[in-house]
């Protein structure tokens, strides 16, 4: 019931923070603010889980940048800030790509742990804000007009985090890791769950949904772009 209840507040705060948008400018003090939301509460998870569980359990291990999209993403937050602007605009476009999926994983997560009757752990909700504080600075940063949603743009950024996932294929091949779930030596998983037991069609599995996530996210962004959902300029 604990999943259910903090996946209920979450949301109603998510509508929350997107309806009180429309009132925001466009302003640096805003980046800040949604990317503290995302990057504090995830380095906070990485510290707990150092000094709860220990460097080599399989908990902490999914919260480094090399587990998967989501801690990649995260990670990035600071970097992101001294970036030169034409790698950066690729980057806050990738993050409103993601916008469904890093909300989408929380309510499939919620509801997943909720089914089983797995025990609430109150320290899931650092993951679980950091996912929903990214969601909502990908659609502040089309509502701002700062993300440029564009085919040729889109394809750009979703080409970023799939030669990530690729270059991981890659490392994995060579050192026998599992680096975002994408092992071809049996370690495979997709988020932590084995889908299927070929480690090739694991992977296939991986890109398609990946695709299917960025495209998803790329239709939210389009709606987002329309003139009524865009925020007022500040030249602060």
């Amino acid at each position: 019931m604990g999943y259910i209840i903090a996946l209920f507040l979450m949301c109603a705060l998510y509508a929350l923070c997107v309806y009180l948008m429309k009132y925001m400018q466009k302003t640096r003090l805003y980046n800040l603010l949604f990317m503290a939301g995302v990057y504090i509460p995830y380095a906070a998870l990485c510290i707990y889980l150092y000094f709860d569980v220990g460097l080599y359990d399989w908990n902490f291990q999914n919260t480094l940048p090399v587990a998967n999209v989501s801690p990649f993403m995260f990670s990035l937050m600071p970097i992101l800030l001294f970036l030169p602007q034409c790698i950066k605009k690729h980057l806050q476009l990738l993050v409103s790509l993601l916008t469904v999926g890093m909300f989408m994983s929380t309510v499939v997560n919620c509801f997943y742990f909720a089914s089983i009757g797995y025990a609430f752990h109150p320290h899931f909700l650092l993951d679980y804000v950091a996912h929903f504080s990214l969601s909502l600075f990908g659609i502040y940063l089309i509502r701002s007009e700062q993300a440029e949603v564009k085919w040729q743009n889109s394809a750009i950024s979703a080409a970023i985090i799939s030669g990530v996932a690729v270059a991981m294929l890659i490392l994995n091949v060579i050192f026998d890791t599992a680096f975002f779930g994408l092992s071809l030596n049996g370690k495979h998983n997709i988020y932590n769950n084995v889908l299927v037991d070929n480690s090739y069609l694991s992977a296939f599995l991986y890109f398609i949904g990946l695709f299917f996530v960025l495209f998803l996210g790329f239709l939210v962004s389009k709606f987002f772009k329309k003139d009524r959902f865009c925020i007022k300029k500040s030249p602060l």
